[in-house]
Order: structure tokens, then sequence, then C-alpha cells
């Protein structure tokens, strides 16, 4: 009888090597085929959603009103009690004022600057509001939106 003595498949070197330049490429190339602002955009959808969510859960945990101020030329936004974000509410990672600035690569238009939540979690004024992520570098993206219901304040 005769054996046949080799193997078929790859050794756990040439594997290891294998996905190391993978990496690599895709780390130096994807950027390249996949434009940041992009994410940059996504990114500062989810941070605005994330900011009404924690705006209105905090208005009925604590039962009064908080406000949501957007400055559209700055693209700054902050959580404070007050309308102007004189009296600051806390941001749970830092623990200083809540207060986020959106890349300079988002265009931002939003039918209410400033938004509160009363202590039900409804939207004060009582009204939907809408607020519109553009990618400012490629505007064939289609604009990223998000919607505050009136009276639930359901945030979508």
């Amino acid at each position: 009888m005769h054996r046949c003595h080799y193997q078929h498949g790859f050794t756990l070197v040439e594997l290891i090597a294998v996905i190391t330049i993978v990496g690599i490429v895709s780390a130096v190339a994807g950027p390249k085929f996949i434009g940041s602002a992009t994410f940059e955009t996504r990114g500062a959808q989810g941070t605005l959603l994330a900011a009404l969510r924690y705006a209105q859960k905090t208005a009925v945990a604590q039962r009064r009103y908080v406000y949501l101020n957007l400055n559209t030329t700055t693209r700054t936004l902050c959580l404070g009690y007050t309308s102007n974000c004189s009296s600051a509410v806390t941001d749970p990672s830092t623990q200083v004022a809540y207060s986020k600035v959106l890349p300079s690569t988002v265009a931002l238009s939003t039918t209410q600057a400033a938004l509160a939540f009363d202590g039900l979690g409804r939207p004060v004024p009582n009204a939907s509001a809408s607020y519109s992520l553009q990618n400012a570098t490629d505007l064939s993206e289609a604009p990223r939106n998000i919607v505050v219901e009136a009276e639930t304040g359901y945030v979508r």
C-alpha cells in the first residue's frame, strides 16, 4: 500500500499572515472608498438622537422641564433646565454640563431649535419637531431625519 504524506489546507502561519495583510490593506484603503463625512453624519445623527432621548428621560425622572438647545450655526447642542442651558443637565458619561459639538461636515436644520420635554415626556410646545442632518461634503447623500412627535414625545 502506498500512503500519501501531504495534507490539504493552510498552515496557521499562512492564515495569520493573510489575515494581517488583509487587515492592514483594509485599514489603509477602506477610508478612501467610503468618505469619513458619511460616518460623521451618522455619528451626528446618533448624538442628536441620544441627546433628545436623554432629555426626555431626564424630564420624566426628575418631573421637570428639560430643554434641548441646538445652535445650527455652530452645530452645538446642550441640555439644560432653562432654554439657554444656563442651568445645565449633567452628562452621565463625563459628569460635567451636557454639551456636544457636531462635526463641521454636517449641515443642520430644524423646526424647533429650543425644545423642552415636560415631566410626562411630552414636547413643549406641544407640536411635532423635526431635525435634518445633511452630509455637507456630499450633497447627493440623502439627509438623515429625526422627528419628535407631538403629544407623546416619541423620538424617531
